[in-house]
């Protein structure tokens, strides 16, 4: 193949002038020696040396997973969660290939059910890679030992837990109603100057990862319990926040909030946010508790016409 000779200290500066010129063939690899790196070229370069050399050819790219017809897939630490259509399960293992490639996925599965039951959780099978379901997940330094058959963990929400722990101010006591592992319990112990949390989940496997979690990030402040949130937080008594993540149902445990938290974070997934403000001004009103809609963010797409958000009210 015919390459052209360049001193190694000008490599860089010529491949990028070869690439501007179009003149890099770029179906083989570069060659080296102890002096000269060899560029296959369909054209000479002026006052380089055209010389003949064997380069390897590449290899072709792996396919992509839109070209799979995969969108996208979930990663916590390093378990990649693919959602497979029953029309693209015969190519599971060619997706799960070209997941593996991927740094630092070292696990792929799949789900096999849906988030359900008292402790919502779903259930995933082993596709390829290492055969595991726990792993440790890493956002903003802090770390979460997690099993994903056992316990929920949702890796998309690491922007929403930052944000949540800014507005945290200094001295406040709060309840983390469904804490799970505790990744906004622990996020807002390290990130705000909070004087306790009380994290509460009614999964005792939630509830133990939680307290691994608390030792791994160090927290001093972050008090784990296993229970019902409605019974809890009538223990703990009035506090000044109560986050309530639970966004398909957390209405239920509304009244409870109402009645022992005097500012309330309400995750909730709707067509309509104004129709779900007035549900929650409806509540107020109806068991004697005034409410008051300070703001609304939008945490994500849920579904086509469905959105999670955050509603933040004051009692």
């Amino acid at each position: 193949m015919k390459c052209i000779r360049v001193p190694k200290s000008q490599g860089e500066k010529i491949r990028q002038l070869l690439l501007r010129r179009d003149i890099l063939v770029k179906n083989f690899k570069i060659a080296t020696d102890s002096e000269y790196i060899y560029f296959p070229v369909k054209e000479p370069l002026s006052g380089y040396d055209l010389v003949n050399c064997e380069c390897e050819p590449r290899s072709p790219p792996p396919p992509s997973l839109q070209s799979m017809g995969m969108r996208s897939f979930d990663l916590i630490g390093d378990i990649a969660i693919v959602d497979i259509p029953l029309e693209l399960q015969e190519k599971k293992q060619e997706i799960a290939r070209i997941l593996l490639a991927r740094n630092p996925i070292h696990t792929v599965v799949e789900q096999t059910s849906e988030i359900s039951g008292q402790f919502r959780i779903r259930k995933h099978a082993h596709i390829a890679g290492e055969e595991k379901f726990q792993t440790i997940h890493t956002e903003y330094g802090l770390s979460y030992l997690v099993d994903i058959n056992r316990v929920y963990f949702n890796s998309r929400l690491a922007t929403e837990r930052m944000r949540v722990a800014q507005m945290v101010t200094e001295g406040e006591k709060i309840i983390d109603m469904f804490c799970g592992v505790g990744p906004f319990s622990i996020m807002i112990s390290h990130y705000s100057k909070a004087h306790i949390i009380y994290a509460i989940d009614i999964n005792p496997c939630a509830i133990e990862y939680l307290k691994e979690n608390i030792r791994i990030n160090t927290c001093t402040n972050v008090v784990p319990i296993c229970g019902d949130a409605r019974e809890e937080v009538s223990r703990i008594g009035k506090v000044d926040r109560i986050l309530m993540n639970l966004p398909h149902s957390a209405f239920e445990f509304l009244p409870k909030a109402l009645l022992w938290g005097h500012f309330i974070q309400y995750y909730c997934i709707c067509e309509s946010v104004e129709k779900e403000k007035e549900r929650i001004r409806v509540l107020g009103k109806d068991i004697g508790t005034p409410v008051t809609i300070q703001d609304q963010q939008l945490v994500k797409s849920y579904a086509p016409h469905m959105d999670m958000y955050r509603i933040d009210l004051c009692t």
